[in-house]
């Protein structure tokens, strides 16, 4: 079966990193299990996965261990298997709460489904439970973006959202229908982003990132240490990982990434070395997207150059004075209204 050699793919993966990077030596503060649909395996390859793996990491006594979940494949026995593995974090694929919207975007579940799953009295034995939406959708509304939102707000459990702006890409079913597509013009989508953060901050979410909110102290640990640019090891097809100043990524084709894996080859697609300027030009592009900003001090410590001789001190000057930009020492951080336009303020701001 195609997910049991893939599982073992994975684990032999782990094995051959071990070696090679001496990863022993480390501890495991976050696991992160997504980029796809975790929760449609089995409880049998679950107990398999965690038995041959997970149980034998080197883990910190106060492990952030997420998984992602959709709706249709959730189940109490799931949720029996995922709490026995040690898991603390479920993040739900929710997207709406609008079943014209879901059927647009070519979910499975339905709304009515979502909301079963997320006020499941099986959720209790989780720490932390999150839900992504998105917003921006054909056909989506701001009075159809409130009732999502008020529905995820009228359930349970819910410590953290995600709320991404659509984004399409060419290649994709959206990509080629783009010229008729009912999307929202550019005003809307201000006044959807305006009502995401407003409805989310009076319900006592904080946004800690210009996509992700959270009630006080159920931040997404794991995301904030890609932000911060701190080590990790990504495994997997497709996967990233960051390492001792080494970026790679590993094959996306999953037959390949299996077959390499079966002759005890690593499965790396690409790597390349992260140098001081490539480093900086990250922080930047990260830390504005940030509440928390760009620490001056860190940046320094970690490019070897000091934030202001790496910008445009121009356009910094504009963005200061115009209040996109603020600064509290150490820190460089975008405003409210700056966060609005954080990519682009990042783009003008590289040398």
């Amino acid at each position: 079966m195609l997910a049991d050699r893939y599982l073992q793919a994975v684990i032999t993966e782990w094995n051959l990193l071990c070696l090679q990077l001496k990863l022993e030596r480390y501890e495991i503060e976050t696991i992160y299990f997504g980029g796809g649909t975790p929760s449609i395996l089995s409880s049998k390859q679950w107990n398999y996965f965690t038995s041959s793996l997970i149980r034998n990491l080197n883990t910190s006594p106060d492990l952030e261990f997420s998984v992602e979940c959709n709706p249709e494949s959730y189940s109490e026995e799931k949720a029996d298997s995922l709490c026995n593995a040690g898991v603390n974090r479920i993040t739900f694929g929710i997207q709406s709460l609008s079943d014209k919207e879901l059927s647009v975007s070519g979910r499975k579940h339905s709304a009515i489904r979502a909301i079963e799953v997320l006020n499941s009295p099986s959720l209790s034995c989780f720490n932390s439970i999150g839900a992504d939406i998105i917003y921006g959708l054909p056909g989506q509304t701001t009075e159809t973006l409130r009732e999502t939102l008020k529905n995820l707000f009228s359930t349970s459990f819910i410590k953290h959202i995600s709320a991404y702006e659509l984004t399409i890409s060419p290649n994709t079913s959206f990509g080629r229908h783009l010229s008729i597509l009912p999307l929202p013009d550019e005003d809307t989508m201000l006044e959807m982003t305006s009502i995401v953060r407003s409805e989310c901050i009076k319900h006592g979410f904080r946004q800690y990132e210009i996509s992700n909110y959270a009630m006080p102290s159920f931040s997404c640990r794991h995301n904030e240490a890609y932000w911060d640019h701190r080590e990790y090891i990504g495994l997997g097809c497709a996967a990233h990982s960051y390492f001792n100043r080494k970026r790679w990524a590993n094959k996306a084709d999953v037959n390949e990434y299996i077959c390499n894996l079966e002759q005890n080859i690593l499965p790396q697609s690409w790597i390349e070395n992260v140098n001081d300027d490539t480093l900086a030009k990250e922080m930047i592009f990260l830390g504005l997207r940030r509440t928390r900003g760009i620490d001056e001090e860190r940046f320094r410590i970690l490019t070897g150059m000091n934030f202001t001789d790496c910008v445009n001190k121009e356009k910094l000057e504009i963005f200061l004075s115009s209040g996109r930009i603020a600064y509290g020492k150490p820190r460089w951080y975008a405003t409210e209204e700056g966060l609005l336009y954080a990519d682009g303020m990042a783009r003008d701001l590289f040398l």
